[in-house]
């Protein structure tokens, strides 16, 4: 098979405010058959080779806001994503997680127009919701915990090398954005309809 580079390739990037709905997507693009990668991946990677197996939320997030910072590349991450993507040669791809513009940016220079963002949103309440009662470890338990950490994703109070989910959001084609608070069906649906604009049809 020839270089990923010459061929006709498709990255989704994902991005979203917290449980809003972007593993639902991330799953639906693997059952069509995209390769699956995420910046949060390479962060949990990194982090089990430094003797941290199960990491939490805030070691995560910590480590991701260091290697930008360490690195001096707000892309760090998505570029270590994009160097999965070459070496798993798939033409369909997925990148979940993505929560810097910078992010986005260093995915389009790598992929050109085979790139497209798109973000997933909900109201607080909605998301909450469905946080506090999925039980995933390291998950917020409380609406004060959630809310602190909503916050800090969105990059609310956060350095130039943090998390800035908002930002990244404002990177997505008006059309690209869902208001997540319907059925997996209708969400489902919309992802369809971006999916047949840049080629792909079921």
């Amino acid at each position: 098979m020839s270089d990923i580079a010459t061929r006709r390739v498709l990255v989704v990037g994902i991005t979203g405010l917290k449980a809003a709905g972007k593993d639902e997507i991330s799953r639906y693009l693997t059952e069509l058959g995209f390769a699956n990668r995420s910046c949060g991946d390479e962060i949990r990677a990194q982090l089990k080779r430094d003797g941290i197996a199960t990491p939490t939320v805030d070691q995560q997030i910590e480590l991701g806001n260091r290697g930008r910072l360490d690195n001096n590349d707000l892309g760090y991450w998505a570029k270590r994503v994009a160097t999965t993507l070459r070496a798993m040669n798939h033409d369909l791809c997925c990148v979940n997680g993505l929560r810097h513009p910078a992010e986005h940016d260093a995915l389009k220079a790598e992929f050109g127009d085979g790139f497209v963002l798109i973000g997933v949103v909900a109201p607080t309440s909605v998301r909450a919701t469905r946080l506090l009662s999925r039980g995933r470890p390291g998950d917020p338990r409380t609406i004060e915990e959630f809310l602190a950490l909503d916050d800090k994703d969105r990059g609310i109070g956060q350095p130039w090398h943090g998390q800035q989910v908002d930002r990244t959001l404002a990177c997505c084609h008006w059309s690209h954005i869902r208001d997540n608070q319907g059925t997996l069906d209708e969400l489902r649906s919309w992802l369809d309809g971006i999916l047949a604009e840049k080629g792909f049809v079921r």
